[in-house]
């Protein structure tokens, strides 16, 4: 077998995202919006495919994203979904400010220079900048304290080259069995969206709720929910998959995500044989060792050395030794005929053998999101 113009890859499935997407909008019924979060590449699958994906599908109204950048991606893949760049900070350059009111690009805000700004860019472009309300209601990340948010409010309604189109919130603690923390915030939420309803437009879009929220908070779910990391078939939580389950144990998701690499040498080695730095690991007996062109600057934890899984022909192999920058060896032995060529999964399923973002981030000791969207962008990304 030849090697591939790309060593390491990632393939994305097309009919996992449809199926995902499918599912939370029977949730939410056809009257609430649905948005599908796309930053960090798309928590790590690739920001241009997966909103190729969302529009083609006709049941997602927004997509979220970071940055103007990312922004900028997806309108280049032709996608004219409406979007809303979900951390809009300094610094600010006017121009792509008005390129962004021009292909109705929408703004999270939460302080006076923002307005400043786009209240400029807005008047250059020659259209209004819309933009969403960003609340504070427990999670001390971005957002206005309720009574500056009255104060802020009133700017925005005052401002000619302002459009308010939504006011948005972020639970703190959707993912955890405890929903005591959610409710206070979500009651915090419409207190101040009631106080204001009578200087809102009626198209005001009204949003808090995350992909744990959608399946375990439904009266959260308001006028728009941002579907994240359940959009690619990974759990919030194992908390939140347990609780969704014990109120539906038919509600499934899809993993999207497959990342593959290619066996680039392999090795015979005798008993009490060392393996890579610091000498970490040693032969117990004669060993087939594989060499993989991957590392850490791919986005393979070191964290996983000596600890990891690859499958080679549906055969789970242990990997061995530290894993480098750039190289990881893999104990292949169990595996009959392995030669240079051969196909490795890193993330994914193969006959019996699968390794899940999951496993690893356990092994990890971090979060899935964290798993998939650390995955080096560099590497190219397959619809399959």
């Amino acid at each position: 077998m030849k090697l591939g113009p790309a060593y390491s890859w990632v393939e994305i499935s097309r009919r996992a995202l449809i199926a995902n997407i499918r599912v939370h909008r029977r949730m939410v019924g056809k009257k609430v919006k649905l948005m599908a979060v796309v930053k960090s590449n798309a928590y790590g699958h690739g920001i241009e495919l997966v909103s190729q994906v969302a529009a083609s599908t006709r049941q997602v109204d927004w997509l979220g994203v970071a940055s103007l950048e990312e922004a900028k991606l997806i309108r280049q893949a032709k996608v004219k979904l409406p979007i809303l760049v979900l951390s809009f900070f300094r610094p600010f350059v006017m121009a792509d400010l008005i390129w962004a009111i021009k292909h109705s690009i929408a703004f999270m805000v939460y302080e006076t220079e923002q307005l400043k700004i786009l209240s400029l860019a807005a008047q250059k472009a020659k259209k209004p900048a819309k933009i969403h309300l960003k609340l504070e209601t427990g999670m001390a990340r971005l957002g206005l304290f309720p009574k500056e948010a009255r104060i802020f409010l009133e700017k925005i309604l005052k401002s000619p080259r302002l459009q308010l189109e939504g006011i948005a919130s972020h639970f703190a603690t959707a993912e955890s069995r405890d929903q005591k923390f959610l409710k206070k915030q979500l009651s915090a939420y419409r207190r101040f969206t009631k106080s204001v309803s009578g200087k809102l437009p009626n198209s005001i879009l009204h949003h808090i709720s995350c992909s744990a929220a959608i399946t375990t908070a439904p009266t959260a779910n308001l006028s728009l929910v941002r579907l994240g990391i359940a959009l690619y078939g990974l759990w919030p939580s194992d908390e939140n998959k347990q609780v969704v389950h014990k109120m539906n144990s038919e509600f499934k998701l899809q993993p999207a995500l497959t990342w593959k690499t290619q066996i680039i040498e392999v090795q015979h080695l005798p008993k009490n044989t060392p393996v890579g730095y610091d000498r970490t690991f040693v032969t117990k007996k004669s060993t087939t060792i594989v060499a993989l062109p991957i590392g850490y600057w791919d986005g393979l934890d070191r964290g996983l050395s000596n600890k990891g899984r690859g499958i080679i022909k549906g055969v789970i192999c242990p990997i061995i030794g530290r894993i480098c920058m750039n190289i990881t060896m893999v104990d292949a032995s169990a595996v009959r005929n392995v030669k240079v060529g051969d196909e490795v999964i890193l993330i994914g399923k193969k006959g019996r053998g699968e390794v899940t973002a999951d496993k690893i981030a356990r092994l990890t000791q971090t979060i899935n999101y964290e798993v998939v969207t650390r995955i080096n962008p560099l590497l190219p990304r397959h619809l399959v």
